[in-house]
């Protein structure tokens, strides 16, 4: 094993894609590569490569960089790993991988996986030869992986199938976490589901903006100035059924239905998703189309911060057990949190409680009613704003990796 230099084997889920014959990731992925490049002297990136054919199967709005310029000092080795998301391609490719885990694990002082599950998650099988061959390793989670939402449901087989597949994917990601000597889970909430697993659990954050993202004191009064009575709420992400669009178009109506009159709301949901079309739909039959917005994907980063920074409210409906950066996101552009109860969310503004206000998950009319009860309450919106920004001062890309390369360092041998 080479431990005289500061290197770390970096296993992600997060794919390469090859456009013109270049590696490209997505662009926060690029940026979180610079970041780790800013606390390890050399880091071997191993990522699945998206094949030709499977292009439908990612997000037609992320945004690709090119990763040449990250590899230019040598100090960034990248590696492809087969697309093995479907079993005939799993089983085939496995020796593949195995093979190159072979070779790279002993090359490097520090270990760290995050594709954990079964069918294409290779983290899976580099930390099963990590473990024996007696390396330690960590693991890096950011949502609690089998309480995902099912797929829609088809015959009998595919039922059967998709049991199994849960099941399969549940075992091998809490192995993973069992045998891993450090777990670093992102949020309140992955880390409760599992810390009781892990030896070494500890509590990271993700995020890709920087302290000079955060909004300035004269951008937020600039804001909170403002006179027209209008009640501006917003959403930044996918339209994806464990971010529950549809209940959040349910909260937005009942506070429209609510409303006395002259109190106006203009909600907006950029992004783009599977459920993209149907929450159109759904807005057109409430009548709502003056309202409630879908414009679709923004992938120009200087525009989502600017709709990030001239809301009054940012509401959000997550069903499931993760931690979405977005939140994060929005208490840095001072805006404050609405939305459902999670220890993720919660945690995010303990020192400032006030920044955000929760109701229990799935409950869209009590929201409907918190919605209100701000829009006869400007006072109260403006000192969450104050108070939201002050929990976003915690917070930036180069703090949180700094953070996450630390614990790696301390608690690797």
């Amino acid at each position: 094993m080479n431990t005289a230099i500061n290197s770390l084997l970096l296993e992600l889920p997060v794919p390469f894609k090859r456009i013109g014959g270049v590696l490209h990731v997505e662009a926060q992925a690029h940026n979180g590569i610079s970041r780790w490049l800013d606390n390890f002297d050399r880091i071997t990136l191993c990522a699945p490569l998206l094949p030709d054919d499977e292009q439908d199967l990612i997000d037609g709005s992320i945004s690709w960089l090119p990763v040449s310029d990250l590899t230019a000092d040598g100090r960034l080795n990248l590696q492809t790993l087969p697309w093995g998301y479907h079993p005939l391609d799993h089983f085939k490719q496995r020796r593949q991988v195995r093979e190159l885990f072979q070779r790279l694990i002993p090359q490097h002082r520090y270990l760290c996986f995050a594709n954990l599950g079964w069918l294409g998650s290779w983290g899976n099988i580099a930390a099963d030869m990590a473990q024996a061959t007696g390396r330690s390793y960590a693991v890096w989670l950011d949502w609690v992986l089998h309480e995902m939402p099912a797929s829609q449901p088809g015959g009998p087989a595919k039922r059967a199938f998709g049991r199994i597949k849960l099941g399969m994917l549940k075992r091998n990601c809490l192995r993973a976490v069992r045998n891993a000597s450090l777990g670093l889970f992102h949020g309140r909430s992955v880390h409760q589901a599992y810390a009781p697993h892990c030896a070494q659990a500890e509590l990271v954050h993700n995020i890709h903006l920087k302290r000079s993202d955060i909004i300035s004191p004269a951008q937020l009064q600039q804001r909170l100035s403002r006179s027209d009575g209008r009640l501006r709420i917003g959403y930044a992400g996918r339209l994806h059924p464990m971010k529950g669009p549809l209940q959040w178009i349910a909260a937005v109506d009942g506070a429209i239905r609510a409303a006395a009159p002259g109190q106006v709301i203009e909600a907006t949901w950029i992004g783009d998703g599977p459920l993209l079309e149907d929450a159109r739909r759904r807005v057109i039959e409430l009548g709502r189309q003056e309202q409630i917005h879908f414009p679709g994907a923004e992938t120009e980063r200087g525009r989502v911060l600017d709709f990030l920074r001239g809301l009054d409210i940012f509401l959000f409906c997550h069903l499931t057990p993760e931690s979405p950066r977005c939140l994060i996101e929005a208490l840095m552009s001072g805006t404050p949190l609405l939305g459902y109860a999670s220890p993720y969310a919660s945690d995010l503004v303990a020192s400032c409680p006030s920044a955000a206000q929760f109701v229990d998950i799935g409950d869209s009319a009590a929201l409907a009613q918190l919605l209100g009860r701000h829009l006869a309450r400007p006072n109260q919106r403006r000192q969450m704003a104050i108070d939201a920004r002050t929990c976003g001062l915690h917070f930036s890309d180069e703090a949180v990796f700094q953070h996450r390369s630390q614990l790696i360092k301390e608690y690797l041998p």
